[in-house]
């Protein structure tokens, strides 16, 4: 396997089985109307219910609850099992997994930005996505300096003004899904290791470089770029190489 392959899977077509070799990544829009956002937030577990609670913001509960619930409907239809059924256990860091009752080769990661969410589904591999979206008025140099690897600092400081934005976001989601797909979580410096600054998901998979004293130095890493919508950077890291990647929308409609 050398290469990460994309199909876009239109959106009226049932999912298939995801096969070893294959990842599947879903794009959730988060604003949904009171309907489906009650019918999802009756598929939630006490202790996540607790969790959108504790938001401040209102528009924030109803986006943790959608991004939650709809992982649950999209788990759900790989395990032909009901959304509610569905229970997770917690890696040594704290990384969500399936519960051990529904086996362990299905893994599958989340992340959500403003009214955007995308899930992550691999079979046999680990496996991480993050996602972003576009902001201009924060200080991304000053926040590359003190998270970004020496290297990376340089690259982005060789950039024209206006790509270094999304050059940095593009940057910032490859390393967090990394860290998410290792299950480290802040055990990891993100200044530890460079990733390439790639923008463009035509580009292709890059090969993670792993500094020479990580224990994953033998082992390659595959980062995506992901432009799941306008105003949105994502990453996907999967481990090893050569994945066939397909794109889906939730939620699924009956073809």
């Amino acid at each position: 396997m050398s290469e990460l392959k994309t199909a876009i899977v239109p959106a009226s077509t049932s999912p298939p089985r995801v096969g070893f070799g294959e990842v599947h990544v879903w794009c959730v829009r988060l604003d949904v109307p009171p309907e489906t956002l009650a019918r999802l937030e009756a598929t939630l577990a006490v202790d996540e219910r607790h969790r959108s609670a504790r938001l401040r913001f209102r528009r924030d509960r109803r986006r943790f609850i959608v991004a939650h619930g709809a992982l649950r409907e999209i788990l759900g239809q790989y395990l032909e099992t009901e959304p509610g059924r569905i229970s997770y256990g917690v890696q040594a860091f704290g990384k969500p997994e399936l519960n051990p009752a529904f086996g362990d080769r299905l893994k599958f990661n989340l992340s959500h930005s403003a009214g955007l969410a995308l899930i992550a589904i691999a079979a046999g591999s680990e496996i991480g996505v993050d996602l972003e979206y576009v902001r201009g008025q924060l200080d991304y140099a000053a926040l590359a300096r003190h998270f970004f690897s020496d290297a990376e600092v340089r690259r982005l400081g060789a950039l024209p003004d206006h790509r270094y934005v999304e050059a940095f976001l593009a940057c910032w989601t490859k390393k967090e899904a990394y860290v998410k797909a290792r299950g480290r979580g802040l055990t990891m410096l993100l200044n530890n290791f460079t990733v390439p600054l790639t923008t463009d998901p035509a580009q292709g998979p890059a090969t993670l470089q792993i500094a020479s004293n990580d224990i994953d130095r033998v082992i390659r890493w595959s980062i995506h770029t992901l432009r799941p919508a306008p105003g949105y950077i994502g990453a996907l890291a999967v481990r090893g190489g050569g994945w066939r990647l397909s794109q889906w929308q939730w939620p699924i409609r009956p073809g």
